[in-house]
């Protein structure tokens, strides 16, 4: 009755988070992976780690309309580095005019796209707190561990669809070396 029950609860986790939905992650664009500091040039948040800019879509599987609540959703990043689970809430500037939506209509095999940028790392234990002997802020081993691992949620109170595959991805600034501003 036990494994029945279980089996049962189980199925209906699955169907409730399948339902037909799909979040494919296009494109992410990792910039900052390294930041060498030069002639001892700082700048306000050098260390937040690796920035990625996101490129998602959401697609309806289904043959009937799928209704989404962005002004009441939220997305969650994921990931696992040397065994331990990394997840938050994706906070970016970007989600903004998407949260401010009252309703998405996905008619069948319909995409809506999505993107968004934020610091990878930010806000867990794996920021850097000193410079490594060269400098600068090297994350690359850490984003080789943390990029095949990670994951999209998308949620909003009657959905729950979370990322495949990455389809792409590419480096922008892999190196970034921070630059004396003049003021004018």
């Amino acid at each position: 009755m036990t494994r029945f029950i279980f089996s049962l609860l189980f199925c209906s986790v699955i169907a409730c988070t399948l339902h037909g939905q799909n979040l494919k992650i296009k494109n992410i664009a990792i910039s900052r992976v390294i930041t060498k500091i030069e002639n001892n040039v700082h700048k306000k948040d050098e260390n937040k780690g690796p920035r990625a800019y996101f490129k998602i879509e959401l697609e309806n599987n289904t043959d009937t309309v799928l209704v989404l609540d962005p002004a009441h959703s939220k997305f969650m990043l994921q990931f696992r580095y040397n065994g331990l689970d990394y997840k938050r809430k994706v906070l970016s500037v970007f989600l903004s005019s998407f949260n401010e939506i009252k309703e998405i209509r996905l008619k069948p095999n319909e995409k809506y796209p999505v993107e968004f940028g934020i610091h990878i790392f930010s806000g867990t234990s794996l920021i850097k707190e000193k410079k490594n002997k060269k400098n600068c802020y090297d994350y690359s081993q850490e984003m080789l561990k943390a990029l095949p691992t990670l994951q999209l949620q998308y949620m909003d109170p009657d959905l729950r669809i979370i990322s495949g595959k990455i389809e792409n991805i590419e480096t922008e600034d892999y190196i970034y070396i921070p630059k004396k501003t003049t003021k004018h």
